[in-house]
């Protein structure tokens, strides 16, 4: 698996610090990803190259931290090399770090990583395996924990597909299909591995959806025959609960009824390829 991971970065201090620190020793820690070789032999993969993406203002703070990751990682093969840093003059909503990321990476795949979550250890390795046995996957859904503030589950996400007994159009388990996906709505693209090709050919993250992008992304991508299969292995781990992040923020800030509509915005505008403007004033007019 040719990979990249993308730490899309919006802002920086002691506290988020320690964060992006403890995001990015997951992935210095994940064990050997291996494969096999045209001879059948058990081939070492090299480990993800880390993507950071981050405003211009905040160049001085993210090369320190590069810097010091290298300094203390050194021993375990982290150099300059491991790092792409992309510095976004433009804007830096989630959604367009990640495009900006994705079009500037060179690897087969990518996986986003929160700078305040973590993967577990052995979730690339796990990834590769599915990767080797169904090369036609375009995204894979890992089976994700959200935590709170005190390292607490709360609950798991992405395990419909295996609760209910989801099956694809081959009639397999463990693939999302777009009627499921309209049925539970509740699916997360953090931590994904998803393939570039793909990603772009549909156009990636639309900036003009707040709340439910990802979940106008994965009905894009069922819609365009993409295939989605979910790995049945907790595989990451979703801060869910920090002050100040960007989900936790439209939980506790936004009415009931803009909810509603960002769902009912995300279905409609799935049928569409591109980022089209949307008018946001219209939430009220939602029928309960």
């Amino acid at each position: 698996m040719n990979l990249s991971v993308i730490i899309p970065i919006h802002e920086y201090n002691d506290e988020l610090s320690l964060l992006v620190t403890q995001a990015f020793e997951t992935v210095v820690k994940q064990v050997e990803i291996t494969t096999l070789d045209k001879e059948g032999k058990v081939v070492v993969l090299p480990r993800p190259q880390v993507v950071l993406v981050f405003p211009s203002d905040l160049n001085e703070a993210i090369v320190g931290f590069k810097d010091s990751m290298i300094r203390k990682y050194s021993t375990s093969g982290i150099t300059d090399q491991s790092f792409v840093m992309i510095q976004n003059d433009g804007v830096t909503d989630y959604q367009s770090q990640v495009n900006l990321a994705v079009e500037n990476i060179t690897t087969d795949y990518f996986s986003v990583l929160e700078f305040d979550d973590e993967y577990g250890n052995s979730y690339f390795r796990n990834v590769q395996k599915y990767v080797d046995a169904f090369p036609k996957i375009d995204v894979f859904l890992t089976m994700m924990i959200e935590v709170n503030e005190n390292n607490e589950g709360i609950k798991q996400t992405n395990e419909t597909v295996w609760a209910q007994q989801f099956v694809g159009g081959n009639g397999e388990m463990g693939y999302l299909n777009a009627n499921a996906l309209k049925q539970y709505t509740d699916f997360k693209l953090s931590g994904a591995v998803i393939k570039k090709s793909e990603f772009q050919n549909l156009g990636g993250y639309k900036s003009n959806i707040k709340l439910t992008f990802m979940y106008e992304f994965l009905l894009r991508a069922l819609n365009n025959a993409a295939v989605v299969f979910s790995i049945p292995k907790i595989g990451y781990k979703h801060f869910a609960t920090r002050e100040g992040s960007l989900f936790n923020g439209y939980l506790t800030t936004m009415p009931v009824e803009e909810r509603k509509f960002w769902f009912e915005t995300a279905t409609k505008e799935s049928n569409f390829m591109n980022d089209r403007p949307i008018d946001a004033s219209k939430f009220q007019k939602v029928v309960q």
